[in-house]
C-alpha cells in the first residue's frame, strides 16, 4: 500500500539558508502519521476511545535537498518496523514537479502508550494487523 500526504511549504517554515526548520519537518510528519493511521482505521478519535496514543520515542531527520516557499511536496509514509510495543514509520518528503526530488527522510519510532495506565503497552493485535497489511504492499521491513 502506498500512502502520501500533501504539504504546501510556507515562507515561515524556511530558514535563512533555504532549509525547512527541523521542527516543521516533525510537524509535517505528525500530520502525515495521523492521516496515515486514520487511513488504516486508527484515527485520533479511535485512539481516544481506546485510551491509546502513539508517542514519539525517537526521531531522525536526514536532509538531502532544499524546499522553497510555495513549493508543494508529498510525504510518503512507509511502515519501516513493527515491534512489541512500538512501530517505526519512514516519512519521505518529495518535492513535486516535473522532476520530483527526495528532499528529506524522517524516520520516527512511536511507542504505543496506554493513557489510563500511564505507561507503554503492547501493540493492539488489530492495530498490528493494520500496520502489517500496510507494510506488505511496500516490501520493506
Amino acid at each position: 500500500m502506498s500512502f502520501s500526504y500533501p504539504v504546501a511549504v510556507k515562507f515561515s517554515e524556511i530558514d535563512f539558508a533555504g532549509v525547512v526548520f527541523n521542527s516543521h519537518y516533525l510537524m509535517w510528519c505528525e500530520d502525515a502519521k495521523m492521516a496515515f493511521l486514520d487511513h488504516l482505521g486508527y484515527g485520533p478519535y479511535r485512539f481516544t476511545d481506546e485510551h491509546r496514543l502513539a508517542l514519539v520515542r525517537h526521531a531522525e531527520i536526514d536532509w538531502t535537498a532544499s524546499l522553497k516557499p510555495l513549493d508543494h511536496a508529498d510525504i510518503r509514509v512507509v511502515v519501516d518496523r513493527i515491534g512489541t510495543s512500538s512501530f517505526t514509520l519512514r516519512h519521505e518528503i518529495w518535492r513535486r514537479g516535473e522532476h520530483p526530488l527526495l528532499t528529506a527522510t524522517c524516520v520516527i519510532t512511536y511507542v504505543w502508550f496506554d493513557t489510563e495506565a500511564g505507561e507503554k503497552a503492547a501493540l493492539d493485535p488489530h492495530f498490528r494487523e493494520a500496520l502489517t497489511s500496510a507494510d506488505a504492499g511496500d516490501g520493506h521491513r
